[in-house]
């Protein structure tokens, strides 16, 4: 740093001459790129016009009112002649509402985002397009099959209350959990997903292995993260096992929690697909690819809290990039549902 503020005071203006330079030279630069840029028709030019003669996209989704609302106002913003509306479902509710409608050869929704294992029983009876994904835009990373794309994801963690235990105390592995010291301080959601998903990076028998070590802890068990969350935020519990995107609000409001990203992160993806009933394909379409571009990704995000670790620009891809993560394949949703079985037996002592 002393060498280069020598040469910014003994050789200022020649070094200022030679910027300047540079700078009428990348500004012209970045003249002609951009005119080429603008010359260059948008790939999607066709299916906006489509979507906009169409006017609307019902999304059947589970994020709260006021979460929706931000995302709504960021799509609209970015596509005016569009209405985006939605239908507010939670997990399962989704996949029973599209075959319903199909069933009754009745208008579905446009667009719908779920867990992967229920837009596969969707798949199996026909009901979802399987559109040409890359021709929208959507990386092939983010393709889970060719029914359904991973728009965000629920990623597992560990929390702790910073108030009661120190950070060098806090657990930062997943075997730290099973210290002596956490016994009857440990909170879990009774959906013990997350333990599943550790199954594709330790495989079934060391997962079951710490999940009886971790049922001898005498974990307790909330009916929601968001309960978790508030248990460790009030210090009736010192620790648990959370979903990220559910402990942000309490962090954004002073709770004293931390979150620790374990050596291994488990994720479930969330992903969305297009119903063939669906009313207005071409604004599904549009929708879809928004959603899955960083600004509708992050605009999502920024919404909900819930991100997506594999697109660049989002917080949550930020705080996981180095991370091993691990989930399932989408062939493996049975095998996946008979796990979770067998964990919450364990835990629960049977």
């Amino acid at each position: 740093m002393q060498d280069q503020g020598f040469l910014r005071r003994r050789g200022g203006a020649f070094i200022m001459g030679v910027v300047s330079g540079l700078f009428v030279a990348a500004g012209i630069g970045l003249g002609v790129a951009q005119a080429a840029q603008a010359a260059q028709p948008n790939p999607l030019a066709k299916l906006i016009e489509a979507a906009q003669k169409e006017g609307s996209v019902m999304w059947y989704e589970s994020s709260p009112d006021d979460q929706f609302a931000k995302v709504q106002a960021a799509f609209e913003k970015r596509y005016p002649k569009i209405k985006l509306e939605q239908t507010r479902l939670r997990g399962g509710e989704v996949g029973t509402r599209i075959i319903a409608e199909s069933q009754a050869n009745a208008p579905t929704g446009d667009v719908g985002t779920t867990g992967l294992d229920i837009l596969i029983a969707l798949d199996q009876r026909g009901l979802l397009h399987k559109p040409n994904w890359a021709e929208l835009g959507i990386p092939k990373n983010l393709i889970a099959t060719p029914y359904a794309v991973t728009g965000m994801a629920s990623t597992y963690c560990i929390i702790y209350n910073t108030k009661l235990v120190s950070e060098a105390d806090a657990p930062k592995k997943w075997d730290d959990l099973l210290s002596p010291k956490w016994k009857g301080k440990i909170g879990l959601w009774n959906k013990s997903t997350a333990l599943a998903f550790l199954q594709p990076a330790w495989g079934e028998e060391k997962t079951l292995q710490y999940t009886k070590k971790l049922a001898e802890q005498q974990p307790v068990m909330f009916q929601s993260t968001f309960n978790v969350n508030d248990a460790v935020a009030s210090g009736e519990i010192l620790v648990a096992i959370t979903n990220y995107h559910t402990v942000i609000p309490s962090q954004r409001k002073g709770a004293p929690v931390k979150i620790v990203f374990a050596e291994v992160t488990p994720y479930e993806a969330i992903c969305t697909s297009l119903p063939v009933k669906g009313s207005h394909p071409n604004a599904a379409k549009l929708f879809t690819a928004w959603l899955l571009s960083v600004e509708g990704a992050m605009a999502y995000e920024s919404a909900t809290f819930r991100g997506n670790p594999f697109i660049a620009g989002t917080e949550t891809h930020k705080v996981l990039t180095g991370k091993k993560l691990a989930t399932f394949a989408p062939d493996q949703s049975k095998y996946f549902a008979d796990l979770v079985v067998k964990i919450e037996k364990s835990l629960m002592g049977r």
